[in-house]
């Protein structure tokens, strides 16, 4: 089986990435694909129900519309549910150095329970979903080992609580299978790449001054984070039929064809949840509508906490009882002792 690089490459330019990316041959996810099957080994239990990893056809077709009737919230509730979970699962209040998507996994874990379930995370979920989580992306990036005792505790409380999801679950799969679905598409995949889209947002906005919380800058900025920054690194796809490039170039039916999601950006491009016409990613609306949010909030609480560490306000109302010296200092007159909050 030929492995081509689907696009920007020699055989494919960034002028037809999208057509070929999109051609209905094109379809194919998993079939003869080694490679394929090792990385969904490692992403999530069941990976044979994970509906990224299913061919095309009528187990693929239930599951998706499963997910995509999980998914479909009306906007303003999914950011206020966003906002709600972020409530819930704060970061922590001490100031040591901690990497971003550690701070935003509890949120996502939070976030995606509640949609699934209908309810808030019960005591000890959250902390396993995020374990899990963590695990599948550490391994998955070849710096560090799963914990299998993680992986199969959150099985169980899945398929121990399938009964309270207020959605209509795939028939086809079994119990055990419903709970495998769940687990790799919402709390995993969602987790994960909802959590690293967090703290890519965040960073940008760290060290680019981007400070600014009203909707549409956020919303421009968690489009260029998305751009910058693209959930996939390359996805792949599997020919059913032959594709004719023209000029006696063609892709043969059974070739893997891999596309570069940077490079395609780098190059102007912004398809980071994919193309319509070819498995887009089910969240390609929820998704940013709620980063949005959880990164509006999170800014604007640590302006707040920037505006009480340099004591803004209690500085303002002191140099109107203390006016500038004839230098333009202004002199506290009764200095605190201790740290300032």
């Amino acid at each position: 089986m030929p492995v081509l690089r689907g696009g920007p490459g020699d055989l494919v330019d960034v002028s037809r990435f999208l057509e070929v990316y999109g051609h209905p041959a094109a379809r194919g996810r998993s079939r003869g694909a080694a490679l394929s099957d090792l990385f969904w080994y490692w992403l999530s239990p069941g990976a044979d129900v994970h509906q990224e990893h299913l061919e095309p056809g009528p187990r693929h077709a239930e599951v998706a519309a499963c997910t995509r009737r999980v998914l479909t919230l009306p906007s303003r509730r999914a950011a206020s549910m966003a906002v709600e979970s972020l409530r819930a699962a704060p970061p922590p209040a001490d100031r040591r150095l901690v990497r971003l998507r550690d701070l935003a996994m509890p949120v996502w874990a939070e976030f995606y329970h509640r949609l699934v379930f209908g309810e808030p995370c019960p005591p000890g979920v959250r902390e396993l979903i995020v374990a899990h989580a963590d695990d599948v992306v550490t391994s998955l990036k070849c710096c560090g080992l799963r914990h299998m005792d993680r992986r199969l505790r959150l099985t169980a409380y899945l398929e121990s609580s399938l009964d309270r999801v207020p959605h209509l679950l795939p028939a086809s799969l079994s119990r055990r299978e419903q709970a495998y679905y769940l687990q790799g598409t919402f709390f995993n995949t969602a987790v994960v790449q909802s959590s690293e889209a967090t703290a890519h947002a965040l960073m940008v906005a760290a060290t680019e001054g981007r400070g600014e919380v009203d909707g549409p800058a956020v919303g421009e900025l968690v489009e260029e984070t998305l751009r910058r920054f693209p959930l996939f690194g390359v996805a792949h796809r599997v020919t059913y039929e032959d594709i004719g490039l023209g000029q006696d170039s063609v892709i043969p039916a059974g070739s893997v064809l891999c596309f570069n999601y940077p490079e395609f950006h780098a190059k102007g491009g912004n398809i980071p949840f994919g193309v319509p016409t070819n498995r887009p990613c089910p969240a390609w609306h929820l998704a940013p509508l709620t980063i949005q949010a959880v990164v509006a909030e999170l800014l604007g609480a640590y302006m707040v906490w920037d505006a009480r560490r340099l004591r803004l306000c209690e500085r303002h109302f002191l140099l109107d009882e203390n006016p500038l010296d004839e230098k333009g200092n202004h002199h506290d007159p009764a200095p605190r002792r201790g740290p300032r909050r």
